[in-house]
């Protein structure tokens, strides 16, 4: 009788990362693009204000245009609205429904309530993708996303409009987690972090590609209609996505699994081990209550959530805030999804060769620098040109480089920092964490009204003090992956031994810690 293999080891027989996992790769980084990158960031120019100008010079004595970063933005609630007008040439909800002085918040709340519909819609989903399987809950909630997206542009009232927003936000945040486990479960062991790296790199690309859009395109309505009608084309790859093979034999479809994996081999020009498949074990998970207990574990839970924090505050932060910086918005958002692209690929290679913490402290230490160099910019900024492109420099490349190379960190290393028992709740709540922390982000420009420094001043707080939560954590790279809450640890700290289903055994220290 042939020994029966895991879906790791068919994988590793049939193709780790070959042909059908590049195109399947390829297949979320489109989704990622269309679904979630125009459908977010568009919220950059259709939320955007233009910027005032004066029409009655005598309650308004101003010759230029008012932004929100110059000290007389707040002059025209103190005269008659008709004596000021919008400066430029393009529309957005701003203008639309006038929302300025008391309403001057509203624009920033269209878009936090997007973040607020992603937490609730990724903890209302997930039993159901966990009962129906990945590709249903992923297309149905992706159908409803690109629905809600495109209908926006026809809102009467600005409340309507914030009620589609977070409508999308709760599908994104419904769907987005099925499709990153199925770009990482057809990966084999080896490549898994490589594959949920590099998933991200559309998304990256469509935000590039985005002030494009926005700049030949200024009318509001129309550049939602335009940005969101392509990602309907999503819904006819539903013949061609897979389900995942994973839950498959977990609800017993052994069949279907095997006729999944002989296509992935087909493709991937290799041939199917005739060996049985594994059906996977039913574990006792752990629940909310075992992050928290015992001290060093509440300490990798607090330690996960903060990390996860602080990285989202900064990388949606700075994001979010580019229009408002001074300079021309399409070239600021432009400079700013690109000093996020180099972050993929040299986090992959990272990844592959250094110690997890030390990748991460350098990470969190590259935003700080920036956040700090655009605070001693900030005010000869507003003289000088040449200090003002040195302000977008630190601030848009590299505190923008730094945030996003800690979120792409943080992700990996909290996978690794949780046992298996507890690693979907743990992430669940860290990427819960991360939500909070980006709703909270798109208020950062309006903090600018505050005090010049203190949106610049919080990121490189948050990023000081996440480098050093980073150091205290246990490292993970090329550690044995903990499997369940009972471990024995030496004085070094280094695992021994683990329970098992009841029995005790040793680590083997060859063991790879690997995303699961």
């Amino acid at each position: 009788m042939k020994k029966a293999l895991t879906t790791d080891e068919v994988l590793e027989k049939i193709g780790s990362f070959g042909r059908y996992q590049i195109v399947l790769n390829l297949f979320v980084n489109l989704t990622y693009g269309l679904w979630w990158a125009f459908t977010v960031l568009i919220t950059m120019f259709i939320a955007n204000e233009p910027g005032w100008k004066c029409v009655n010079k005598t309650t308004c004595p101003f010759n230029k245009t008012i932004y929100l970063e110059d000290d007389d933005y707040s002059h025209r609630c103190k005269i008659p609205r008709e004596d000021w007008t919008f400066a430029d040439d393009f529309t957005s909800i701003v203008t639309q429904f006038d929302l300025v002085c008391d309403r001057g918040s509203l624009p920033f709340v269209s878009t936090s309530v997007i973040f607020a519909g992603h937490f609730i819609g990724s903890i209302a989903v997930s039993t159901i993708s966990d009962k129906f399987g990945r590709k249903i809950p992923l297309f149905v909630c992706g159908f409803f996303c690109c629905l809600f997206n495109f209908v926006s542009a026809f809102s009467p009232a600005f409340w309507v409009f914030a009620v589609f927003r977070s409508l999308v936000g709760f599908f994104i945040g419904a769907y987005s987690i099925p499709l990153y486990v199925l770009a990482t479960e057809f990966s084999g062991i080896r490549h898994r972090s490589t594959a949920g790296t590099l998933v991200w790199v559309g998304f990256v690309l469509f935000y590039m590609i985005l002030p494009a859009f926005a700049y030949a395109i200024r009318d509001w309505r129309v550049l939602t209609m335009v940005t969101g009608a392509p990602s309907f084309l999503i819904m006819a790859s539903w013949f061609f996505t897979p389900e995942s093979t994973r839950w498959l034999l977990k609800k017993g479809h052994v069949s279907e699994a095997r006729e999944t994996l002989s296509k992935v081999a087909r493709l991937n020009g290799k041939e199917m081990p005739d060996e049985p498949l594994i059906l996977p074990k039913q574990e006792k998970l752990g629940d909310f209550r075992d992050l928290f207990s015992s001290i060093k574990m509440a300490h990798k839970t607090l330690g996960s959530w903060f990390m996860w924090f602080a990285a989202s505050f900064i990388s949606w932060g700075v994001s979010l805030s580019a229009p408002f910086l001074s300079g021309n918005i399409y070239i600021n958002v432009l400079i700013t999804a690109a000093s996020a692209l180099p972050a993929y690929p040299v986090m992959t290679y990272l990844n592959l060769r250094f110690s997890r913490r030390k990748v991460l402290m350098v990470t969190f230490i590259a935003a700080a620098v920036g956040a700090i160099g655009t605070i001693l910019l900030t005010d000869k900024a507003k003289y000088d040109q040449g200090y003002r492109i040195g302000k977008i420099f630190m601030y848009l490349c590299i505190a923008k480089f730094g945030g996003e190379s800690a979120f792409i960190m943080v992700y990996v290393y909290s996978v690794e920092l949780f046992p298996t028992t507890l690693r979907n709740v743990g992430m669940g709540t860290s990427t819960a964490a991360a939500r909070v922390s980006a709703f909270i982000s798109v208020y950062s420009p309006l903090l600018i009204e505050v005090n010049r420094f203190l949106p610049f001043g919080i990121m490189a707080g948050l990023a000081v003090a996440g480098a050093l939560v980073s150091m205290t954590l246990p490292e993970t790279f090329n550690q044995p992956t903990m499997e369940d809450l009972v471990v024995k640890e030496t004085s070094e700290g280094h695992e021994l031994e683990k329970v098992e289903n009841g029995n005790v055994r040793d680590c083997d220290n060859t063991e790879k810690s690997a995303l699961m």
